[in-house]
């Protein structure tokens, strides 16, 4: 068996296509699926070094057509989304109109894994952020059978999933909808795993749901998790996992060396959290939270006319999009020293050494006295910032 662990992005893209089954993706010593090819079985065809998108530039718009904040209307969905609600807001209309919609959901072990939504209620579980890699598995297979039997299809991942699907498809599509994230890195299944059991530990319960985008404190960097019919709620930099995502240690290898951190994108239509907006839009900004989105396609730029009835919406400037995003510049930075141990004994050791070792927190007493505030409190201070 030989592992190809360089630059993959574990998007599962060769193993879908490949006639002869001879490649699987398994999770390497980090806990990242990483394509492995059984050369027993491999006729050396070519395909899938033809065919992966690592080895591809033509995957790519050019410059976006649009620059747009954006923000849904219906309320209630809007609470339930990270920032914006562009996703639900798109994947909605697709939905009503007898689509299919691709995004990603916790599965009943807390899998991060994409999936498909033919119902408003199906599309619930695939709202807010998921700070993990997903899970492709059969998915692409799935988007080339609907998109056959004509149905419109929706398809919303991170660049490199997205360029993944368009490779896997070879050809553009009329009733395709390519959504793709503007996107850090993303950290592996086997330590947001290790994590859960972390906090199953220190709770004495299993954690069942996990919201890494409340919004009980408003638009931020909230978190929610549910443990034996209880809730805990915090901010990002009281919390070990989120803190050590943001700042980019525990991303996959290829993220540091992203192909996808641009503003040519892959997909159709680009979202993200229009961050800095109060600076461009002051009147634009809300605590309920804001939505950059890129109109990077014909396609995309069709779709939108069709869809622009259910938001509020302004018209803005790459420039500013790019100065609140940096990975529309270019990819996260590898801090070696850190990135170099942080995955060292994820699968030996008692997670709570794991975590107290590898992910040490260091507050400030402002950042201690912050995150000690009611959630209420932090809704009126972000009013009153305003």
């Amino acid at each position: 068996m030989k592992q190809i662990t360089e630059y993959c992005t574990g998007c599962r893209a060769c193993e879908q296509l490949c006639g002869k089954k001879a490649i699987r993706l398994i999770a390497d010593k980090e806990g990242f699926l990483t394509a492995t090819i059984d050369e027993n079985c491999c006729v050396d065809c070519g395909l899938c070094r033809k065919r992966c998108p690592q080895n591809r530039n033509d995957l790519f718009y050019g410059a976006p057509l649009s620059t747009l904040a954006v923000r849904l209307k219906d309320e209630q969905t809007l609470y339930r989304s990270a920032s914006g609600g562009a996703f639900a807001g798109l994947a909605a209309w697709v939905i009503r109109h007898g689509g299919v919609v691709f995004g990603v959901k916790y599965d009943e072990e807390m899998r991060a894994v994409h999936s498909s939504a033919v119902t408003l209620d199906e599309l619930d579980s695939l709202l807010s952020s998921k700070y993990v890699q997903s899970d492709t598995e059969n998915t692409f297979s799935e988007v080339r059978r609907f998109l056959k039997e004509e149905r419109m299809v929706l398809y919303s991942g991170t660049g490199c999933q997205i360029g993944a699907l368009r490779s896997f498809l070879g050809k553009d599509y009329d009733n395709l909808i390519l959504v793709d994230l503007i996107c850090h890195g993303v950290s592996s299944p086997l330590l947001f795993k290790r994590y859960l059991e972390f906090l199953h530990q220190r709770h004495g319960g299993k954690v069942t749901e996990y919201d890494f985008r409340d919004k009980r404190g408003g638009w931020g960097l909230g978190y929610k998790y549910k443990y034996k019919y209880k809730y805990k709620y915090g901010s990002a930099t009281a919390d070990p996992y989120y803190t050590y995502f943001l700042k980019g240690h525990t991303y996959r290898e290829c993220c540091y060396n992203c192909h996808y951190a641009h503003t040519e994108r892959a997909g159709d239509i680009t979202i993200a959290d229009y961050w800095g907006i109060e600076k461009y839009h002051s009147d634009f900004y809300s605590i309920k939270g804001v939505s950059l989105m890129l109109l990077n396609s014909v396609v995309g730029m069709n779709f939108w006319k069709r869809v622009e009835g259910d938001f509020e919406y302004k018209d803005s400037k790459l420039e500013y999009a790019v100065a609140g995003n940096h990975n529309l510049k270019h990819p996260t930075e590898r801090k070696d020293e850190i990135r170099n141990h942080i995955y060292d004994g994820i699968d030996s050791m008692d997670v709570k050494e794991y975590f107290a070792t590898r992910f040490p927190l260091h507050l400030s007493l402002m950042q201690r006295v912050k995150n000690m505030l009611p959630a209420q409190i932090k809704l009126w201070l972000k009013k009153l910032k305003k």
